[in-house]
């Protein structure tokens, strides 16, 4: 009996991947647990297993770059000469084809009484070309007279425009520099930040903290403490702390419900090649900044050579985004769902300050935090980065909390 390996779901936002590289061929004899093949992610590498043993008979060809639905059969074991792995995208973009095509037969009358009743029409108006072909020739700024119609009555369809086509019209156009095909990871942010940007209703707070204190504090742990602490490091336990304050905006909204979380994880967004990931600190409120510390820089090693595990990058309660070290003063960044707050902190800047109705030199810090309207008011998110702020302007509470840090 046959068995068939289906390209994984390695996370819940997963919807397709690519395998970078087949570790057998067809013909190999494996055993459940085997290693088979590397599939590309939007967030990592990972490892597909066979999931039983046998001899590997079928395996998915020509899949360079190519994005693959999950649940998509990939390879199978013991196979007969009866089956085969279909090409599930060649076959959606031929139904999509005829799909034109009947559209367009149907079309045709009233496109002739159209002609007939205009006395003057542009080149685009007498350009025949299915809806659906229009769409992708606007979005990918396409000069539909560069190609030649197959579909009824030589009008251009869907598969007149295939990529091959669209690369070569992109290519005569003129253009003084470069194009690339963005990463898998690059195509997955693009499509993400659009749509939280269009359907997440954004609103933005940000406060202003005097940070003397906070620097501070830094100097005699450091002075003191065998694991050097940096501000992100303070700045993930703060808003964790924070966020225990205010239980209510631990919290997301999905498919019209409102979702409640128990532990405080906080995401930190870390910066890679081909993008951007946000690894997590789990229960961040409950753990002392040594141990905070040492997964920070833990997570962005892996982060960095795409090993993540999906647990490791999936989920969170809120997103710390770190731009003060390349000398950014203030900025708001983009929720990621299905979060519903991201913090965007600063770089610190020294400047006049008043304190006690004096005027003094003192460290300041701007945090922006950007909220979820669906499940955050203005004044529960503004609560938090109240309580934020107070935490980071006067941070023994950081210290107090952290069971691993000694006696200063």
């Amino acid at each position: 009996m046959s068995s068939k390996i289906l390209m994984p779901a390695l996370s819940p936002t997963m919807t397709d991947g690519i395998i970078n590289q087949w570790l057998v061929k067809v013909g190999d004899t494996v055993k459940a647990g085997d290693i088979i093949a590397e599939i590309e992610t939007d967030k990592a590498t990972m490892e597909v297993e066979a999931v039983d043993e046998g001899k590997i008979t079928h395996l998915l060809e020509d899949t360079v770059n190519k994005q693959i639905p999950v649940n998509s059969v990939i390879a199978i074991i013991d196979g007969d000469e009866s089956e085969s792995i279909e090409n599930k995208k060649k076959i959606e973009n031929t139904s999509e084809d005829k799909k034109d095509e009947e559209i367009e037969k149907s079309k045709q009358f009233l496109d002739v009484k159209i002609s007939q009743n205009s006395k003057s029409q542009n080149s685009d108006d007498r350009l025949k070309a299915s809806p659906l072909v229009k769409k992708i020739a606007k979005e990918n700024n396409l000069d539909l007279s560069k190609f030649n119609g197959t579909g009824p009555d030589g009008r251009i369809i869907k598969r007149d425009i295939d990529s091959n086509n669209i690369a070569e019209e992109i290519q005569n156009t003129p253009f003084n520099g470069d194009i690339s095909m963005p990463s898998s990871m690059r195509k997955v942010i693009a499509k993400r930040t659009l749509e939280a940007k269009q359907q997440i209703p954004h609103f933005y707070l940000t406060v202003e903290s005097n940070v003397d204190k906070l620097i501070n504090l830094r100097k005699k742990i450091n002075e003191n403490n065998s694991v050097k602490v940096s501000f992100n490091d303070l700045i993930v336990k703060a808003i964790s702390l924070a966020m225990k304050k205010n239980p209510d905006t631990n919290v997301y909204w999905q498919n019209d419900k409102i979702y409640k979380l128990n532990d405080i994880d906080v995401s930190v967004a870390v910066a890679i090649d081909e993008g951007l990931i946000t690894p997590i600190i789990k229960n961040a409120d409950s753990k002392g900044l040594n141990i905070i510390s040492g997964e920070i820089k833990e997570l962005a090693k892996l982060a960095k050579t795409n090993s993540l595990t999906p647990e490791q990058y999936t989920g969170g309660s809120i997103t710390v985004s770190n731009l003060g070290m390349f000398g950014i003063s203030e900025f708001a960044a983009i929720i990621s769902p299905p979060q519903s707050s991201i913090l965007a902190i600063g770089k610190i800047i020294k400047k006049p300050i008043v304190v006690d109705d004096e005027v003094v030199v003192g460290n300041t810090l701007k945090s922006t935090l950007s909220a979820d309207h669906r499940v955050l008011d203005g004044a529960v998110a503004g609560k938090l980065l109240k309580d934020f702020n107070d935490i980071i302007e006067d941070p023994f509470e950081i210290w107090i909390k952290s069971s691993d840090m000694e006696i200063l």
